[in-house]
């Protein structure tokens, strides 16, 4: 006899599941400079619910990753007007662009070589082969 296999737990949200006008809540959301987590309040979404359509939905990745785009572009505009005399604390707006869109004031080096510290050794401080040194 076949054993009937049971379905467990709650159904994987899909865009069917969401509003009729889902798209356009996320790129309006978008366009204002609204962060995923908006977006996800906007639609009445679960952080859970979110994670799944992230993964099983091309389409609605395209159309986050879309608006998360027009929101960084929102930001930029707004720092632009700020340099250019519009109000604003551009500190905020600095702190934002760096902890929202990870933007970095300076690159890092890197100091190593193959993987190892450049550590100087005693051939390198006083020109005369080290006697610890691999050969």
């Amino acid at each position: 006899m076949e054993e009937l296999k049971r379905s467990v737990g709650r159904q994987r949200t899909t865009v069917d599941d969401l509003k009729k006008d889902w798209k356009q809540i996320i790129m309006d959301c978008g366009q204002e400079g609204g962060s995923a987590v908006e977006m996800r309040c906007l639609l009445g979404v679960a952080q859970t619910a979110w994670s799944t359509l992230m993964e099983d939905s091309e389409e609605f990745r395209i159309t986050v990753s879309t608006a998360q785009d027009m929101c960084e572009v929102w930001w930029e505009r707004a720092g632009r007007s700020m340099v250019t005399g519009s109000p604003g604390n551009a500190t905020v707006w600095s702190l934002n662009m760096r902890n929202r869109f990870a933007w970095f004031d300076k690159q890092g080096v890197d100091v190593t070589t193959n993987g190892k510290d450049l550590t100087p050794t005693f051939a390198t401080m006083y020109g005369k082969p080290d006697p610890d040194a691999d050969e």
